[in-house]
């Protein structure tokens, strides 16, 4: 870790003890079953994209399809996003035992968890009107739209804000610090709050995914990786801006020649 790090509250992995290696274990351990069961799990519905040129198949609307498609979506967060949080949960629990609580883990993560839960409504949402869409040069003219944009998200200035807050322990830590300490509701209140700063770092991302095919495990991998990168390394900045060229210059091709993917008649 650098110095960087270690002033926004993430200690330095030579620094960490058996109890939060440990810890870091568990939540890692928990992203690989969740991984595994992504690529059990993973729906024909979510597999579909606007750039992938799958067919979509057939899913009526109802109660029972939506907990389905929001299972698998937490499973899906938990696979892409416990890796990136690690280093954060970790600095947040040394934070909080120094102020003599323990067992804030569990509560933060749950928390973090339950906004990108609710994020799952939105995308559920999101999924139902891209397979509206037959796959065309219209519906690739659509995702390039959505490349556009998230790709502008990348520059914008609530970008950088919720980037600075998603990735800085000490700064919710010393904003929240009374009410981690006082119970573990309190730590499950933070957990939404870092789940919310995180959300509006990524929220254009996981539209990208809808886009490209939600269970396809070669772009989650993709995103998780950019995603921990931007949560851990010192210049964040630098990894958004590079992401946001690339996914506007992704859009502008793909707006200006669609037929690049769509099927030859």
């Amino acid at each position: 870790m650098t110095r960087t790090a270690q002033a926004r509250g993430i200690p330095s992995l030579r620094s960490w003890s058996r109890v939060e290696v440990t810890l870091a274990a568990v939540l890692l351990a928990l992203a690989g079953i969740s991984w595994l069961l992504s690529a059990v799990l993973g729906m024909p519905e979510m597999r579909m994209g606007l750039l992938t040129g799958m067919e979509p198949a057939e899913m009526s609307g109802g109660p029972a399809p939506f907990a389905l498609f929001l299972g698998v979506w937490v499973v899906m967060m938990a696979a892409m996003m416990l890796p990136a949080i690690t280093p954060f949960t970790i600095g947040v629990s040394r934070l909080v035992r120094a102020r003599r609580k323990r067992g804030v883990l569990p509560p933060l993560t749950l928390g973090y968890l339950l906004i990108w839960t609710a994020a799952g409504v939105a995308a559920w949402a999101i999924l139902r009107g891209f397979d509206a869409i037959d796959y065309s040069a219209t519906s690739v003219r659509v995702g390039a739209v959505v490349l556009l944009v998230a790709g502008a998200y990348e520059f914008s200035p609530l970008k950088r804000w919720c980037l600075v807050r998603c990735r800085s322990p000490l700064a919710l830590v010393v904003k929240h610090g009374d009410t981690v300490v006082r119970s573990r509701l309190g730590a499950l209140r933070v957990g939404v709050h870092h789940g919310a700063y995180c959300l509006g770092c990524c929220w254009a991302l996981m539209i990208v995914l809808l886009a490209v095919g939600a269970m396809n495990l070669l772009w989650m991998a993709v995103l998780a990786a950019v995603i921990a990168m931007e949560k851990v390394l010192p210049r964040a900045e630098i990894v958004s801006s590079a992401l946001g060229a690339v996914l506007i210059g992704g859009g502008v091709v793909l707006l200006i020649a669609p037929g690049l993917l769509t099927p030859m008649a």
